[in-house]
């Protein structure tokens, strides 16, 4: 054989060489398995739980998906014996009657259905004030301020010539006497009643007529008993029918307004009871209900301002006092369980219903939470327990359940 006819064949069994030795060594280190033995691996490994794979199992029972939890939950069972080392306890579902405390603030303040506002209706000067401080007392008609207008001067004079024209006309006989009397008569009834209106008083308007002489001055009455809260008036100021010149208000009933927060203003209702804690005022808190709710919220601290009616006959309240304000809102009776007891779980709220060593998750329905206890309304009965220790790892054993159920595949291996 020529020597260039050697070289591929030698190249080839190097390379069949290689592949045999390579062979014989994959041989020794991974020695056949006996069919039987692989069979039973393969039956091992069908038969094994998904628990077994997980790794992190606390019970004995093989997850399935409840017909009633909510999606991402299973129900299981406990091991024996585990609750105790797991911190578990229990708390029963039953009948609460809700009551909730609303602690807020409020200020004393006059009641406006006792309060007037005084002004003048015409244009004019002060010429003389006769209630002359803050906190004056005044009853109705009494004078606050004499007033000098030049139209009420123009209409006492307008009123004096028609009353003259009438007593001169008294002694005319005959239909036209009568009738020339009569519209003299309704002229002076017309003059009499622009004085009344523009609040001169009538016994000032009786003078006028008796005396025959025009006053410089009216003078301007209390409309009703109470005390003087505000007062603007000063004797030589110019006024017209838009300058307030007194503000009298009754205080034997007053006000108490308190703000109510809108996280609290649905369970608010008139007839609510309350405490009432007020300033200055050293004898024990007086009890008061609500009186008005009004529809409106302020804007600009958002809150409700509720009503009290007080009543002052003593004359200890002072308006603009501060209180403190405690109401007792009765909620009414329904299914409640401990606020420890739900699990939050993104838009949902789920309790674990545990009977004997089975735990359930129950998606549920809840109220507010009050003194440490949610208000149900849907997902657990009266008589049922619901666990309130080893919250997260229930939690975590339920979601793991429902992950490694059949159709799901296996969280790990």
């Amino acid at each position: 054989m020529k020597p260039h006819h050697l070289v591929p064949w030698v190249l080839c069994s190097a390379l069949l060489s290689a592949c045999h030795e390579a062979a014989s060594h994959e041989h020794d280190n991974h020695p056949a398995v006996p069919a039987r033995a692989s069979a039973d691996h393969s039956a091992h490994q069908a038969s094994a739980s998904p628990e077994t794979h997980s790794g992190h199992s606390i019970g004995d029972m093989p997850a399935s998906a409840s017909a009633s939890a909510p999606a991402g939950f299973a129900k299981f069972n406990l091991e024996p014996g585990r609750e105790a080392g797991m911190g578990l306890a229990l708390a029963p579902v039953e009948e609460r009657k809700f009551q909730r405390t609303v602690r807020t603030t409020g200020v004393v303040s006059l009641d406006e259905t006792r309060t007037s506002h005084v002004h003048s209706k015409v244009r004019g000067w002060i010429e003389r004030v006769t209630a002359d401080f803050v906190g004056k007392k005044v009853v109705a008609g009494t004078p606050l301020c004499d007033i000098y207008s030049q139209e009420v001067y123009a209409a006492q004079l307008e009123f004096l010539s028609v009353i003259d024209q009438t007593r001169s006309q008294s002694k005319a006989t005959g239909a036209f006497g009568d009738a020339e009397r009569a519209a003299t008569e309704r002229l002076a009834a017309a003059a009499r009643r622009r004085l009344s209106l523009w609040d001169v008083p009538s016994s000032q308007i009786e003078k006028l007529e008796q005396s025959g002489q025009p006053q410089r001055t009216f003078t301007l009455t209390a409309p009703r008993s109470g005390i003087v809260v505000s007062r603007q008036a000063i004797a030589g100021m110019f006024i017209d029918p838009g300058t307030e010149l007194y503000v009298v208000s009754d205080v034997s009933k007053l006000w108490l307004l308190a703000d109510i927060y809108a996280s609290d203003v649905p369970w608010m209702k008139v007839g609510t009871l309350a405490s009432l804690t007020i300033e200055g005022m050293q004898s024990k808190p007086r009890t008061a209900t609500v009186s008005f709710l009004p529809p409106t919220i302020e804007e600009a601290t958002r809150t409700l301002k509720v009503r009290f009616d007080l009543d002052n006959k003593d004359g200890l309240l002072r308006p603009g006092a501060f209180a403190t304000v405690e109401l007792q809102v009765d909620l009414g009776t329904s299914l409640a369980i401990p606020e420890n007891a739900v699990i939050h779980a993104g838009n949902r709220d789920v309790a674990f219903v545990v009977t004997g060593t089975s735990v359930e998750p129950r998606a549920v329905s809840l109220g507010p939470v009050v003194d440490g206890y949610y208000r149900v309304e849907s997902g657990v009965a009266q008589g049922e327990s619901v666990a309130v220790g080893a919250q997260f790892l229930i939690d975590s054993e339920s979601r793991l359940r429902a992950t490694s159920s059949p159709g799901t595949g296996h969280v790990g291996h």
